[in-house]
């Protein structure tokens, strides 16, 4: 059957149909990209730290609202088992002024595997340190140049200092890391001296 009048038989188009068609498809390509395009920056929706402590709280761990100085974002919350023992953990990340990333993390007693998945597993103990009227076991992770702090009075018991067990990571400098551990003792509600 011969095509109608006026149309190619398939496989005869020009150069100039060819062409027309690419344009028409790079046209729904760019209104595609122009629908889903995002300006740069991070526009994930803010961390509810609050509901978190306060679910903490309710399951009988003793966690609030970190108190840190503006310019320090909630990035990450959370509260659940751990990964590496399944112990009850208030976890929020946040990222300092500086843009170095910093943690807090509480939970009733800590166990080795606990500090290990809090501090990563290159960590190497690194001592002691008295801060924010604790003493503090330092961990120190070459391969995320982080340093971590934990304090437990479960395993240190002292006549000032009661409540649950404490860690701070900071990647930042040791500024960040003086704030994070004053915010975490302030927020279970133990006493804070200058250190």
């Amino acid at each position: 059957m011969p095509p109608p009048a006026g149309k190619r038989p398939r496989g005869f188009e020009t150069p100039g149909d060819m062409l027309r068609t690419m344009l028409f498809v790079l046209g729904l390509v760019l209104v595609l990209v122009f629908i889903t395009a995002r300006p740069p920056g991070d526009h994930r929706p803010p961390a509810d730290v609050a509901a978190t402590a306060a679910q903490a709280t309710a399951s009988g761990l003793t966690a609030s609202v970190p108190s840190l100085p503006e310019g320090w974002k909630p990035s990450t919350t959370r509260f659940g088992p751990d990964a590496a023992e399944g112990l009850p953990t208030f976890h929020v990340g946040y990222l300092d002024p500086a843009g170095a990333y910093g943690g807090i993390s509480v939970t009733q007693a800590t166990t080795p595997g606990w500090v290990e998945g809090v501090a990563g597993e290159a960590a190497v103990a690194d001592g002691t340190r008295d801060l924010a009227g604790r003493t503090w076991d330092v961990w120190t992770n070459a391969d995320t140049r982080g340093i971590t702090l934990v304090s437990d009075p479960a395993t240190n018991p002292t006549a000032d200092v009661t409540g649950p067990a404490v860690a701070v990571t900071s990647r930042g400098d040791d500024a960040a890391l003086q704030t994070l551990a004053q915010a975490a003792v302030a927020s279970v509600g133990t006493p804070a001296a200058q250190g």
